[in-house]
């Protein structure tokens, strides 16, 4: 007998301590849990899209006729294509006795935009660029451009400055133009209107949705870095991690800011960088206000039993930005807005782990000190304005191994749980959620870690969620030696979910890399499919320069046999005992056992 039941979609807490067999998976009745797609009509642009769900282990399932593997778990997963237009998709599970589910879904995939016709003449307003608004002043460029009926003639008009500035045709009806910003050019977000001409009787106009401001007067000035962790970014882009960053100010900072893109001021930081602050970082400080200028004074290097501190003497609290370097360690600062005057460098024997102190004009305004460290291994430095506009870099010295059965005991570990509360993270096929995952996955770890002598620091302790921010906190207040974030890796929209699997680690900073490396190859020992190590990373969490700090992303909850070890409570404790012998390496090859 079939029988037709309404399926509801649900997103069930996982059940820990179970093994996959024993878990929510395995129900006595037919069943079927929809993960992809997660409403009846799904609007797709490539044409491929993988699909997730799970039944009984022992069904069958069936995507539009075509018969699916089920994995031990119930699940069953499958990327398919879609050609332009409304398609059905009926997926079908039937039990050895005959009965079965179906749900039917519409996938729509549209018709990809076409160039506009010759005839009639038209605009595509959304196409006008600039988009946002702008700031810009003399010698800038303001460029527009858009998409419309190919083969006119096209200008466009910038209110209360000039008319009829006229536009190329770049390719088959995109149109390009250009204007430098003149001294005496002033306009306060003025409309920007573009134009097709057909005939003099004939023609098209539309209106930017982007206004700009002429300020030549008014730039460049002066604005004041304020808020809580505030950042650069190195350019407009952005993606789900948000956009690369040059790095992290404080609050105070005086910036020499030319212009502005939407939200983001551009920081002129030298003659040939530029950075953008986000303007929830930024206060606007009177005209008046001289830009942000300082000669570089003395320089002076001490330190105390846990950490190097290098002082730069200067008047006025200017942007930096730091890098790692190694083959040999070392820290760079570069300061901009800064002229050197240092005509001595004091080291003291008590900043023993730092082996030299050096500094560099490499242009205008733009002062480099590097500090180059005795050890091999960067155990992270925190940088910042101290009494006044002193800039100090406090470098941490390796930590002293105290017990020689124990590398581990009396370190505090930052554990990092991925995800939490609303924000669930990734969803296996089963139902699987990453923030339970890696929470099941961080309780094993505290417990290993803490067995083993070391003070464990838990940036998430329940389900609920806590933001990047605080969790940065929560490691730095706690006097984290290390920092490892869990997580589960899956795979977007329209790869195939069967072949894309394993397991990787993630650094930013290149003095970090080797903890990232030492992580992947423990995580390789449980048969894990290689993913990589990635590097550059745009994590929050791999941000810090204060400890070393790895993400490691277990395995993929989107793929089917990676899903079956993660929701085994066994395996996630193995993963735990892994990830802490890369932490005894770590500690045991880098660290200092008391009486070196």
């Amino acid at each position: 007998m079939k029988l037709a039941y309404a399926v509801l979609l649900v997103f069930p807490s996982f059940v820990f301590g179970q093994s996959p067999t024993d878990s929510l998976v395995k129900q006595d009745s037919l069943y079927l849990r929809m993960i992809i797609p997660d409403r009846d009509t799904l609007r797709v642009m490539t044409g491929r899209q993988r699909i997730a769900a799970s039944t009984h282990p022992n069904a069958k399932a069936f995507v539009n006729g075509k018969e699916l593997k089920v994995y031990p778990s119930g699940a069953f997963v499958a990327l398919l294509q879609f050609p332009v237009g409304a398609n059905p998709l009926r997926i079908v599970v039937q039990s050895p006795a005959g009965d079965s589910l179906w749900r039917e879904f519409v996938v729509v995939r549209p018709d990809p935009p076409k160039p506009l016709p010759h005839e009639p003449l038209a605009i595509d307003v959304a196409s006008i660029e600039p988009s946002q608004n702008l700031w810009l002043g003399r010698d800038n460029i303001l460029e527009v451009r858009f998409k419309g009926s190919p083969g006119y003639e096209a200008s466009f008009d910038i209110e209360g400055v000039e008319s009829g500035i006229a536009m190329i045709e770049q390719s088959e009806g995109v149109y390009l133009g250009r204007y430098g910003v003149k001294e005496t050019d002033e306009t306060r977000e003025g409309r920007i209107e573009v134009r097709l001409k057909k005939s003099f009787w004939s023609s098209e106009k539309a209106f930017a949705k982007g206004r700009v401001s002429f300020v030549p007067l008014e730039l460049p000035r002066t604005v004041e870095v304020k808020g809580r962790r505030p950042f650069l970014n190195a350019g407009l882009g952005e993606d789900r991690l948000g956009g690369a960053k040059l790095g992290y100010l404080q609050a105070g900072v005086r910036v020499q800011v030319s212009g502005k893109v939407g939200r983001q001021y551009r920081v002129q930081l030298s003659e040939g960088l530029i950075g953008w602050l986000p303007e929830d970082f930024a206060t606007v400080m009177p005209l008046e206000t001289p830009l942000p200028r300082s000669l570089v004074g003395s320089i002076s290097a001490t330190g105390n039993s846990r950490e190097d501190i290098v002082t730069i003497s200067l008047s006025e609290k200017l942007p930096y930005i730091t890098d790692q370097q190694v083959n040999p360690a070392a820290i760079t600062v570069d300061v901009f807005g800064a002229t050197s005057n240092t005509n001595w460098i004091t080291h003291h024997l008590s900043a023993a782990g730092i082996k030299t102190v050096s500094w560099d004009q490499v242009g205008t305004d733009h002062y480099r000190l590097t500090i180059a460290l005795r050890e091999e291994q960067h155990w992270g430095y925190d940088i910042g304005y101290e009494s006044g506009s002193a800039l100090r870099v406090r470098v941490r010295r390796p930590p002293l191994i105290l017990n020689p059965d124990s590398a581990l005991a009396g370190m505090a570990i930052a554990v990092d749980a991925g995800h939490g509360g609303e924000n669930q993270g990734a969803f296996g096929a089963t139902g699987a959620r990453e923030m339970d995952v890696t929470f099941a996955t961080a309780r094993h770890l505290q417990s290993i870690l803490q067995a083993k002598g070391a003070r464990v620091v838990m940036t998430r302790t329940d389900t609920n969620g806590v933001s990047m921010s605080d969790r940065w906190e929560v490691a730095q207040q706690g006097g984290a030696h290390v920092l490892v974030s869990i997580h589960c890796n899956s795979i977007g929209g329209n790869s195939d979910p069967e072949t894309v699997q394993g397991t990787s680690t993630y650094y930013r900073h290149t003095g970090f890399q080797p903890l990232s490396d030492i992580m992947y190859a423990k995580m390789l020992e449980l048969g894990l499919g290689q993913f990589g190590v990635i590097g550059s990373f745009n994590f929050t969490l791999n941000a810090p320069t204060q400890f070393p700090n790895v993400l490691v992303e277990t395995a993929f909850l989107s793929n089917p046999e990676d899903e079956m070890k993660l929701i085994d409570d066994g395996f996630r404790k193995r993963m735990a005992e892994q990830i802490v012998k890369g932490l005894e390496e770590f500690f045991n090859k880098y660290g200092h056992p008391v009486g070196r």
